[in-house]
């Protein structure tokens, strides 16, 4: 049972950072808050997927890094966009 809590844990947490990036734009945050957000979400990102990310070495490591934090950054600034454009 502990296993379908966690499954279900870390994709609310991770909506929860692209709606707290969503009310960032839509808000008017300074943009220090919007980087806290995605700095936020980045050490979720890394935190949660530890034990994947600890079998993997070299080139494997950093591309799989280096992808998954370009989703992230256009996750957010997709949400971040979206509160800007729904302020009008």
């Amino acid at each position: 049972m502990a296993e379908r809590t966690q499954t279900l844990t870390v994709p609310a947490i991770e909506l929860a950072f692209a709606i707290a990036a969503f009310a960032c734009g839509l808000f008017d945050a300074p943009i220090w808050i919007t980087g806290m957000v995605a700095l936020g979400m980045l050490t979720h990102w890394s935190w949660s997927r530890r034990k994947i990310l600890n079998r993997l070495r070299g080139v494997a490591w950093a591309s799989q890094t280096a992808l998954a934090i370009c989703v992230l950054i256009g996750i957010l600034a997709g949400a971040y966009w979206l509160g800007l454009m729904s302020r009008s």
